[in-house]
């Protein structure tokens, strides 16, 4: 049991041990700390590093240049300095540089506290460490990476960057590299590559992809390496950041870069981060039509559909004549789960662009797959002009119309419609079929009563309007339809037949009488065809009373 128990904390012990480790490797720690003095601003930096077997404690002061090969201090600026400790295992060394008002350096050498002459031991561990304290610092970044590239080119300043842990520190190589050379396209590549895949830190990609991306996009082959580097940034903030702040004109005539461009937006998680970048992309690039398709397959794979709405009611240039543009809108509409944003979207393209045939037809198939009344109702009343003669136009308004499951909604549409719009026989028998479905009578009454006012009477549009009138289950509805349209000036010989056969399905005497009562005054009673039609539709009555008063009604 004892041993048990032994073997159970040397297991602890062991596995606490390992966990030290383990956190010092992943520490790299690095702070800046400014001092202001006076008027002048100064700063002294101050680096703290350690890792598995060493701690390093740096200060600087003013700008320090190193010498060619890395293994000793070439110049410091006037009253700074250098000062930096090492210890590795328990043992501390360290060595103190300092600047005099003349620019002159001193040495100072220690180990331990006890302090010994700089030449030889000092400078010789000051050779073996400084590239390490320069790597840690970014001391003198601008001049070695001067050098390096003179020296060894992209692959030389590359291999460097791989040794520097610090991504503020690289981001200082990178910032030296791009303000003093002008590199060519291979070399660009090399670059934009090796921030991503050396630098850890969003914040200082984001920062130099922003700063030189009028660098990077030199051309289309740059630009599409940038944008797909730039789509591997993982925070949302930086990715938006760098893609709103692009300066330099993207050709989107390039499919490949265009596709470069947008699947990084769509790669960021974030909704509204995404909305904002494509909001913004109009208003800061030259869009052609197969940007605006693009951007509209970018917009249909967000799922918020506030987002969704905002970013398609930004869009003031868009071209809906193109096919595919139009295409790629309604389907993002149609995408959209929320029937308060499609609506809203389809009232505000309504209200705001100058729609062609082809925009209705499309437009209409997405109004009829909302599944809310109020907004189908809404979305088709806000159309002020449409072109119904189009067959292809009217029968996706009326099959827009039939998908309402709201008489009220519907009922109102159809009102609508009846005042607004220039209608032929076509329009006016797809009205007429969908006021006949309506299972309100109230409704239908309300209708085929504006109807009267407004249609032609044909024989194409009368047979519309009495097989609609056939539908009604209520006498009285039916009857004040019928008598209503007896009135009717533009009433003609083959109407007032149809009128009268419609009359006879009405079961009810009261309506009935007074509908041929209505009949009887008008001049088509003297026509023979129309007499006979009246007194066969008269015979039908049940009640001898209503009988006798409209055959009076005829002979008088």
């Amino acid at each position: 049991m004892e041993t048990l128990k032994i073997k159970h904390y040397k297991f602890i012990c062991l596995l606490l041990s390992f966990l030290m480790i383990f956190s010092f490797a992943q520490s790299n720690v690095i702070n800046h700390i400014y001092v202001e003095s006076g008027t002048q601003s100064k700063m002294e930096k101050q680096y703290r590093y350690f890792d598995n077997f060493s701690n390093y404690n740096i200060k600087t002061k003013g700008d320090i240049s190193v010498n060619d090969d890395d293994t000793g201090i070439k110049s410091i600026t006037p009253n700074g300095y250098l000062k930096f400790s090492k210890k590795t295992f328990g043992n501390k060394r360290a060595i103190f540089i300092e600047s005099n008002s003349n620019g002159e350096l001193t040495y100072e050498y220690y180990e331990g506290r006890k302090e010994l002459p700089f030449d030889p031991e000092g400078k010789k561990w000051l050779s073996e460490v400084l590239l390490e304290v320069v790597r840690i610092t970014g001391i003198d970044a601008e001049g070695r990476t001067k050098r390096i590239y003179s020296k060894n080119g992209i692959d030389g300043f590359l291999e460097e960057i791989h040794e520097i842990s610090s991504n503020t520190v690289m981001a200082k190589y990178f910032e030296a590299l791009l303000d003093n050379f002008k590199l060519s396209d291979d070399e660009l590549i090399a670059v934009i590559s090796s921030i991503s895949q050396e630098m850890s830190s969003n914040t200082s990609r984001g920062m130099l992809y922003r700063r030189y991306n009028d660098i990077f996009m030199k051309n289309d082959l740059t630009a599409i390496v940038y944008f797909r580097n730039v789509s591997k940034l993982s925070s949302n903030t930086e990715r938006g950041s760098v893609l709103r702040n692009i300066n330099k004109k993207i050709n989107f005539d390039n499919p490949k870069l265009t596709e470069a461009y947008f699947a990084g937006v769509d790669k960021m998680s974030s909704n509204t981060e995404r909305g904002s970048v494509l909001r913004n992309l109009e208003q800061t690039q030259e869009l052609n039509n197969q940007a605006y398709a693009r951007l509209l397959m970018s917009v249909k794979k967000l799922s918020s559909n506030t987002e969704m709405g905002s970013v398609m009611r930004s869009l003031e240039k868009i071209n809906l004549n193109d096919p595919n543009v139009n295409e790629a809108y309604f389907n993002a509409i149609d995408a959209m789960s929320s029937n308060t944003e499609a609506g809203c979207t389809l009232r505000h393209i309504i209200k705001n662009y100058n729609l062609n045939d082809q925009n209705y037809v499309s437009l209409l198939h997405s109004v009829k797959k909302l599944s809310s009344n109020t907004e189908i109702g809404s979305v088709l009343r806000s159309i002020t002009k449409i072109n119904l003669n189009n067959p292809d136009v009217n029968d996706a308004y009326f099959r827009a119309i039939s998908s309402l499951t709201s008489n009220t909604e519907a009922g109102s549409v159809l009102s609508n419609a009846i005042k607004n719009y220039k209608m032929n026989n076509d329009s006016w028998a797809s009205l007429f079929s969908v006021t006949g479905k309506l299972t309100s009578n109230t409704e239908m009454g309300s209708v085929m009563s504006k109807a009267i006012d407004f249609m032609p009477v044909n024989n194409v549009v009368a047979d519309a309007f009495f097989d609609a009138a056939a539908k009604f289950s209520s006498n009285t509805e039916h009857g004040r339809i019928l008598r209503k349209m007896a009135l009717n000036d533009k009433l003609d010989k083959y109407a007032c037949i149809k009128l009268l056969e419609s009359a006879r399905k009405l079961s009810s005497n009261t309506e009935k009488s007074s509908v041929l009562i209505k009949v009887s005054k008008t001049k088509f009673v003297e026509d023979k065809d129309v007499r006979a039609k009246y007194m066969s539709v008269a015979k039908t009555l049940s009640s001898n009373s209503d009988y006798r008063n409209v055959i009076e009604k005829l002979i008088d």
